[in-house]
């Protein structure tokens, strides 16, 4: 993956917490015909365009030593690594089949130092537009360790699409921890970091009716 410059996947419009700048991409039709009623590839794609700028808004507010610094036995950036390899796993996975999420790279730098996070971040941005000609329904094999004592990991059937789904997921959940992290010790995160998209609805809707 390419370095290259801050590109972004979904039209502007579809984005309204993390505004993106522009770059659509081709819906799949097949997806609205057999996968998820309501799901596309633009929301796929949307939906992980937008939690990766979100990375990128955190770590633009944020210095080397606050990224990296151990607060309480973790940093902001053991969090941001963890989730970030789940993506990598994805997006490496596709081309042969099979997802085995235990096989991430740990990567030490990408846990210590920021600018090696943020071009991580902005190369997976880019690299993300090969979804656009990938079906979501397509089938494949997701491994996992689940159980502390039985040896071995388990394996699942599930498609492209349900483990983008987890993958943005996975990436909301540890980013409300570090934004824990961040309100804990005073440091600077972005406005909604961390809050999944059914609460920032939820809280909207709520303020709607009350006003």
């Amino acid at each position: 993956m390419s370095l290259g410059s801050e590109i972004t996947l979904v039209p502007f419009r579809q984005n309204s917490h993390y505004r993106s700048r522009g770059l659509p991409v081709r819906a799949n039709a097949a997806f609205g015909a057999i996968g998820v009623p309501g799901m596309s590839t633009d929301q796929l794609l949307s939906a992980m365009d937008e939690v990766l700028e979100q990375g990128e808004a955190l770590l633009a507010g944020l210095s080397d030593p606050q990224y990296a610094g151990i607060r309480q036995g973790v940093s902001v950036g053991a969090h941001y690594r963890h989730s970030l390899e789940h993506f990598k796993i994805l997006f490496e996975a596709v081309h042969g089949g099979t997802v085995d999420y235990d096989r991430r790279e740990r990567d030490r730098d990408l846990e210590t130092d920021r600018m090696v996070a943020l071009r991580v971040t902005r190369d997976l941005r880019q690299a993300a537009r090969f979804f656009a000609a990938l079906p979501p329904t397509r089938t494949i094999e997701v491994r996992y360790k689940i159980s502390y004592a039985a040896p071995g990991a388990c394996a699942a059937t599930s498609t492209v699409g349900r483990e983008v789904m987890y993958a943005v997921s996975h990436a909301v959940h540890h980013y409300a921890l570090i934004s824990a992290i961040c309100r804990g010790h005073g440091l600077p995160v972005p406005e909604d970091f961390g809050m999944a998209p059914s609460t920032i609805a939820y809280r909207d809707e709520e303020a709607r009716r009350s006003a």
